[in-house]
């Protein structure tokens, strides 16, 4: 046995996954909790009668107020409708837009439920996927410490049992 050696493949791997692995899940995560609470928020906004579409800028404005935008409805019929948005938007960018039953633009009859739906799944998201990679990185680490630890173990045998070889002195 080479006494010394070098953290095997198996301590290589469980150090990489909690360098590389568990940092890039963890932004993964956060993707997936911002896209579970958007989903949130649009089935509690159409369990209310209300549709999202995506709608196009037709117009130009040059800070918040309103701006024409366009989008195709259920029937195929292209529509139009000028809208307040929050910001600078040019021509041809594509904005959320909330339909009403009649198919004119409106805005969800309860966002305050809306948004706390969509806050609490985000939040449920995060607080469960958290929890498993803090569980990921923990396992990793005492593996890993635990391999380490037999390994020097084992190099400490060895060693003893050289030294045991020697003459006394």
């Amino acid at each position: 046995m080479n006494l010394c050696d070098e953290p095997d493949g198996v301590e290589r791997a469980l150090a990489g996954l909690r360098r590389v692995v568990v940092p890039v899940a963890a932004g993964l995560l956060l993707l997936l909790a911002i896209a579970a609470g958007d989903a949130a928020e649009t089935a509690a906004a159409e369990s209310t009668g209300t549709t999202r579409v995506g709608a196009t800028v037709l117009g130009t404005t040059a800070g918040p107020g309103p701006v024409t935008v366009g989008w195709t409805d259920d029937r195929g019929v292209v529509r139009t409708a000028t809208v307040t948005v929050g910001g600078r938007v040019d021509p041809g960018r594509t904005v959320g837009l909330w339909l009403g039953p009649d198919g004119a633009p409106a805005a969800p009859t309860r966002p305050t439920e809306v948004r706390t739906a969509g806050i609490l799944r985000s939040a449920t998201v995060l607080a469960v996927g958290g929890f498993l990679l803090v569980a990921l990185y923990t396992a990793a680490g005492v593996l890993g410490r635990a391999r380490a630890s037999g390994r020097v173990d084992r190099e400490w045998r060895a060693v003893e049992a050289r030294w045991r070889e020697l003459p006394s002195g």
